[in-house]
């Protein structure tokens, strides 16, 4: 098990670089969904977990997705001292790696990830994209739980080639491997590209995990939830809103259909089926080329 060192690891100061994609400029912002699992269902975590017969209720998921962090912890070369977080969430893995004796960083354009990850773990934080990260020094592993999905695929690797050269890139996400239309088809980068262009950038391959059907239950809870408590909670809304304000009762369901059109493409997002045929979900392990 690694030790701390007494002292910084820290070489220099890191910095972002300027957007390769001048219409996509670096952006700070919350993740609404992570803050309402956290705040609101005192969830640590956003990932899927990994189900091993837990019942379908909150503690389940709890204790599924610890297991999840077992099993990806589990895939920490022996060596490694430094990692960067990236997506570092509530700071929950973090400290949990801090605990194990890591070095841990975070990196994230979510200032209240930031927030947390800084009161859990007392270590440094990055605010912003992965893909503009320019590192002050370099980490023995790149960890990547559920937000390699959100980072341009052509930058993706240059970023984990700057910022782990000679080290490890550990990734857990889903992937398509069929293609779909609508909500579900619009998440994930394609798996045959995502190995392909690991590969043209020297990472090789070293563990490949299959999870999917381990996690498929944390959709079925989701779905579960929204049958049992938003989708009546609207409807009470939208009654109250009819017989208070009548007069703009029109206007409050035009609102509200929004979000229920929002909900709709979240059902589809949930459909368990689906996502088992279209996605798969992996744990990867690739060694990164040394500069």
């Amino acid at each position: 098990m690694p030790q701390l060192s007494a002292t910084p690891s820290a070489t220099g100061e890191a910095r972002f670089r300027t957007p390769e994609d001048a219409r996509s400029p670096r952006k700070v912002k919350v993740n609404i969904p992570l803050k309402f699992c956290h705040r609101v269902l005192g969830l640590e975590h956003l990932h899927y977990g990994l189900w091993d017969g837990e019942p379908l209720h909150l503690e389940g998921l709890k204790s599924a997705q610890r297991r999840y962090s077992e099993r990806l912890f589990a895939q920490i070369p022996e060596g490694v001292s430094s990692i960067l977080d990236v997506g570092a969430g509530t700071g929950a893995t973090g400290r949990s790696l801090q605990e194990l004796g890591y070095e841990v960083e975070g990196l994230s354009p979510d200032p209240y990830q930031k927030e947390l990850f800084t009161a859990k773990v007392g270590r440094p934080f990055h605010l912003g994209r992965f893909q503009e990260f320019e590192p002050g020094h370099t980490y023995d592993l790149v960890l990547m739980s559920e937000s390699s999905q959100y980072i341009w695929l052509d930058s993706l690797f240059p970023a984990v080639l700057r910022t782990a050269p000679g080290g490890t890139l550990l990734v857990a996400d889903y992937f398509l491997v069929e293609a779909i239309d609508g909500p579900l088809g619009s998440s994930g980068h394609p798996l045959d590209a995502y190995l392909a262009k690991a590969a043209e950038h020297g990472l090789e391959l070293e563990h490949q995990e299959d999870i999917t059907d381990a996690s498929l239950p944390t959709l079925e809870l989701a779905t579960l939830w929204l049958d049992r408590y938003v989708d009546p909670s609207l409807d009470i809304l939208g009654e109250a809103i009819s017989r208070r304000y009548p007069k703009i009762a029109a206007l409050g369901h035009r609102l509200l259909r929004k979000h229920l059109d929002k909900l709709e493409n979240a059902r589809r997002l949930m459909d368990k089926e689906a996502f088992a045929r279209a996605k798969r979900y992996q744990i990867l392990r690739f060694r990164v080329p040394a500069a």
